[in-house]
């Protein structure tokens, strides 16, 4: 019994023994596997010595972030219109007015108001004046003196509303810009707030807006480079810079998405960059300078293990490799393979 067990001890070891060197001589027969080279099919490539960058190409469009949104905190019939649409206006500049006769009328009789109640007023505090310097003051007549108060207090507060709104009946432009919709041009009609609304765009503020998902934007950072193309510019390239990026989400997209801004470093005065221009942020998210590279087509992968085909002769020769950055086209290569070395990119 005994020799038996030792036996089995033995045959254990043995065959343990006989699973790691075919596990090892699998593993270097996958790494060696030659199969023959077709020139008709096969591409044969040459390592290169460069600079490789994994970039980010976002589709953006120009915006501003100074767009007023003009309209009178009262109706009334416009009198007067002071611009058209494309004009340009200065901040502080007016461009409209309500008519201010009725407002005028209505000022003044508030201003009657006001002088009835102040003698209403003064008239109330002489009656009861020796009834106070005697601490007389029944609540009833505080009432009355209260109420006289109040009366007299509303009619400053209508007369200062009223020339509030004589004030209110024009307005302005708080910003620098060019008039880009006006509701009602035609003065002569009666307007409410609503329907006579004035906009005006500062087209120095413009700035290009993209959208970025949220496995990306961890990767993006405030401050960082970015290159601009306009469609309608395809000759030009922008050098800018991230310059906002939101926190939240954008509202009512299917995906999580967030907004990020990019600035736009260009004087405006011709008008020829406008709200809704189309085109694309470049963004460099890795970069290396100096590296091993090969065409991307020529990189496999088995299991998550990556490895080239090499050309010997005519034979083509599995060489398992690491890999750095990747990009659509060329895949950085850290180990495996050298600079005399020919990579094969086989044609299926």
């Amino acid at each position: 019994m005994k020799f038996i067990k030792n036996n089995y001890k033995k045959i254990l070891i043995g065959l343990i023994v006989l699973g790691i060197i075919f596990g090892i001589y699998k593993s270097q027969s996958k790494n060696t596997a030659t199969t023959v080279f077709n020139p008709k099919k096969d591409t044969v490539y040459t390592p290169k010595v460069e600079t490789i960058k994994d970039e980010l190409i976002l589709a953006s469009s120009i915006d501003s972030d100074q767009i007023a949104n003009i309209h009178f905190q009262n109706p009334g019939k416009l009198v007067w219109v002071g611009v058209k649409v494309g004009d340009k206006v200065k901040k502080g500049q007016a461009i409209a007015s309500l008519d201010k006769e009725q407002l005028r009328k209505s000022l003044a009789t508030q201003y009657n108001n006001y002088r009835t109640q102040l003698s209403q007023f003064n008239d109330t505090q002489d009656q009861y004046k020796k009834t106070k310097e005697n601490l007389l003051v029944t609540d009833t007549i505080q009432r009355i003196l209260d109420r006289t108060q109040y009366s007299l207090d509303n009619s400053v507060i209508n007369y200062e509303i009223t020339d509030m709104a004589i004030k209110e009946s024009v307005i302005t432009s708080p910003i620098e810009g060019v008039v880009t919709s006006i509701d009602q041009p035609l003065a002569g009609v009666n307007i409410s707030p609503l329907t006579a609304n004035f906009t005006v765009i500062n087209p120095n503020s413009l700035f290009f807006k993209s959208e970025i998902d949220q496995e990306t934007v961890t990767k993006i950072k405030q401050g960082q480079k970015a290159i601009l193309k306009l469609d309608s510019f395809p000759d030009s390239e922008i050098e800018s810079k991230v310059t906002f990026i939101s926190f939240t989400p954008i509202v009512g997209q299917s995906s999580t998405v967030y907004q990020i801004r990019f600035e736009l470093p260009l004087k405006n005065n011709e008008l020829n960059y406008r709200i809704g221009m189309d085109g694309d942020a470049t963004l460099v998210l890795n970069q290396a300078d100096n590296v091993l590279t090969i065409p991307t087509d020529t990189v496999n992968d088995d299991n998550g293990q990556r490895f080239v085909y090499l050309k010997e002769g005519n034979k083509l020769v599995r060489r398992n490799i690491t890999v750095g950055i990747e990009t659509d086209t060329n895949t950085e290569i850290k180990e495996g393979i050298t600079q005399n070395d020919q990579v094969v990119a086989i044609k299926k």
